[in-house]
C-alpha cells in the first residue's frame, strides 16, 4: 500500500508545505525496516499487508516576471523537488517483514524517485507569456500547479500497477520486469508512462 501526498506552490514565491523533521531522502540510503516507526493500523493483522511507507514528493518553485515590449514573460528561478519517507507515517508488521518484501518497498521508493526527476526536469524549463505581470505571473502558477498534477497522478497510477502485476511482491518473476523498468526509467524519466 502506497501513501502519495503532493505539496506543490501555490502562490508565487510561496514553497510547499514544511518538510517534516526526520525524513528519509531516496538519496540519503536505501529504505531499512527501521524506517517504518509508525504502529500498523488496526485490523491490518487479517490482512495480509507487511508494510506501508509513506512515500512523499513536495516541490516549491519560485518565479519572476520580466518585460519584453508589451509582452511579461514568468520564469521558474529556482525549483526544489524532494522524494521522501516519511518514517513517523510509515508501518510495517514486524512478524512478516522481510528482505524480499522490504526490496519491494524499496522499488516503491525508487518508482517514486522516477516521478520526481521528471517532475523537476519538466517544471524548471516552464514560463508563460502575459500582457501584466501578475498576469503572466499567475498563468506560470497555473501551468506549474496542474502540470505537477498531472505528473503525480501518473506516479500514483504506476505505483498502484506495480502492485497489481507483481502482486504487492509476490510474483517475483513480475516484479523483476518491474525493477528492470524502473531502472531505465531512473536513467530516463521521461520515458515512464
Amino acid at each position: 500500500m502506497i501513501a502519495v501526498v503532493v505539496a506543490g506552490a501555490a502562490a508565487v514565491c510561496v514553497g510547499a508545505a514544511e518538510i517534516p523533521a526526520g525524513v528519509v531522502y531516496w538519496s540519503d540510503h536505501a529504505l531499512c525496516w527501521s524506517d517504518f516507526c509508525a504502529t500498523p493500523p488496526a485490523g491490518v493483522g487479517q490482512s495480509n499487508w507487511v508494510a506501508s511507507p509513506k512515500l512523499v514528493i513536495s516541490w516549491s518553485a519560485t518565479f519572476t516576471a520580466a518585460r519584453k515590449g508589451t509582452t511579461w514573460t514568468a520564469t521558474v528561478t529556482s525549483l526544489t523537488v524532494a522524494n521522501y519517507v516519511d518514517p513517523a507515517s510509515s508501518w510495517a508488521v514486524p512478524s512478516r517483514t522481510s528482505a524480499e518484501a522490504l526490496h519491494h518497498e524499496q522499488l516503491h521508493f525508487d518508482l517514486h524517485e522516477v516521478y520526481r526527476r521528471l517532475l523537476e526536469n519538466t517544471l524548471r524549463p516552464m514560463s508563460c507569456q502575459g500582457s501584466t505581470d501578475s498576469a503572466s505571473l499567475k498563468a506560470l502558477n497555473g501551468l506549474l500547479n496542474s502540470t505537477s498534477a498531472a505528473i503525480l497522478g501518473r506516479a500514483e497510477s504506476v505505483q498502484l500497477a506495480f502492485d497489481s502485476e507483481s502482486a504487492h511482491g509476490t510474483d517475483l518473476r513480475t516484479q523483476a520486469v518491474w525493477e528492470d523498468r524502473i531502472a531505465d526509467w531512473l536513467a530516463n524519466p521521461a520515458s515512464a508512462p
